[in-house]
């Protein structure tokens, strides 16, 4: 209710007079369908900087209009174009999925709206032919790469039970990266299993990984060998012999990476967990979803995945900024989509400035901000994309932790 009631108040202040001490900006979230709750903790983020920000400064205030869509690419347009129509719109955020940015960012670029793009990881999204389109998220490739050098050097697992998607979405380029990082660090995929679909049928993929179970000594096999009569001073004699070989060899699964949509990645925990295995699970920033918070809560052993930001990390920002949220929204944040959400909204008023036309000062100053301390680490911009650190988290029997930084 607090989320519905603060967003209605900064909805009817953007529709006011707007003074030379107002910046206008606006949002774009998937707040309806499989993203919509993650996608609302962004939301909340950049909505929280706004309070933030205003309660700071006391001549410049930020105004805020917030818009809402699903992942339809018409949808999506339309609602762009909505948000451009804004009076006094310098620049807008949002944002957090691949398939939504491809839609959006062009859309923004036609209109010369700056855009910040906040969560979604696609790589190539700004180059010089887009100057009004910028990103914050670190992107898929540089996801699975750092993923695959953790998992190898750190976690020391070197023999793996890969499940990825094969969809063309943010986890299959982060499984690309992965894969290539990983064996060349010298490290072996046991078996690959690829997600082809949003709904599958995963037995099939529980049935690979029980095949990699160690087999008990009693599986090994024996074969009857009769010795004949004439080798013993008994002629009437008859022994036989039992020959047992040993078990055949299976080479024992280190971490269950797993790299597919959040949804199933969480079916995938649920049904894991139903048949008691306590492998090491290692996850790409889909296990940094609101959808699959529960199943790595009830997760007995340890996961680790990537996330855009570290919510435990010790700094007073981060602390701050979870307690602020938790005081306006009821509860902390789950994810670190939230963060990015937060920094995007005070990366564009840092690029603002007072002085001139916002839209041309954010456009031209965003490239040059260096060394700026966000919620979701120290960012800088080279071109229009980010350079800020990604995490690698935690899970040991649900307890949340920071394991590194990289």
């Amino acid at each position: 209710m607090k989320t519905i009631l603060l967003t209605l108040a900064i909805l009817l202040s953007a529709s006011s007079t707007i003074s030379a001490n107002e910046l206008i900006f606006g949002t774009i979230f998937e707040n309806k369908g499989v993203n919509a709750l993650t996608a609302q903790e962004a939301m909340n983020g950049a909505i929280l900087a706004v309070k933030k920000f205003n309660e700071s400064s006391p001549n410049l205030k930020i105004k805020l209009k917030c818009e809402t869509c699903t992942r339809d690419p018409l949808e999506i347009m339309k609602t762009v174009h909505n948000l451009s129509k804004t009076k006094g719109i310098s620049a807008a955020v949002g944002i957090v999925s691949e398939d939504a940015a491809l839609s959006a960012a062009p859309t923004f670029q036609e209109l010369q709206l700056p855009f910040i793009c906040s969560g979604a990881q696609l790589i190539g999204l700004t180059n010089s032919k887009t100057p009004d389109i910028f990103t914050l998220a670190v992107p898929d490739n540089k996801i699975g790469s750092d993923l695959a050098k953790y998992t190898i050097s750190t976690l020391q697992a070197g023999h793996i039970f890969l499940i990825r998607s094969d969809m063309k979405d943010s986890t299959a380029h982060q499984a690309e990266s992965f894969t290539s990082e990983f064996t060349a660090k010298g490290g072996k995929i046991l078996s690959e299993l690829r997600i082809t679909e949003p709904n599958p049928d995963l037995s099939y993929i529980m049935k690979a990984i029980d095949a990699f179970a160690p087999l008990p000594q009693s599986d090994s096999t024996t074969t009857d060998k009769g010795i004949v009569a004439s080798e013993y001073s008994d002629s009437d004699a008859e022994i036989i012999t039992q020959q047992r070989s040993s078990p055949p060899e299976i080479q024992q699964i280190e971490a269950v990476v797993i790299l597919a949509p959040a949804r199933v990645s969480a079916h995938l925990l649920r049904l894991m967990q139903k048949k008691q295995m306590a492998y090491n699970v290692v996850g790409g920033t889909s296990f940094d979803t609101v959808e699959i918070k529960k199943s790595i809560a009830a997760w007995s052993g340890t996961i680790v995945f990537a996330s855009q930001a570290s919510l435990t990390r010790e700094d007073n920002l981060v602390t701050l900024f979870v307690k602020d949220y938790a005081e306006l929204f009821g509860k902390k944040p789950q994810t670190g989509y939230s963060a990015l959400g937060f920094d995007s909204i005070l990366l564009l008023a840092e690029a603002a400035e007072k002085i001139g036309n916002t839209s041309v000062n954010i456009r031209a100053n965003l490239p040059t901000i260096k060394n700026f301390q966000g919620v979701s680490g120290n960012i800088s911009f080279t071109g229009g994309s980010a350079q800020k650190p990604l995490y690698i988290i935690q899970s040991n029997a649900g307890k949340i932790s920071l394991a590194d930084e990289m």
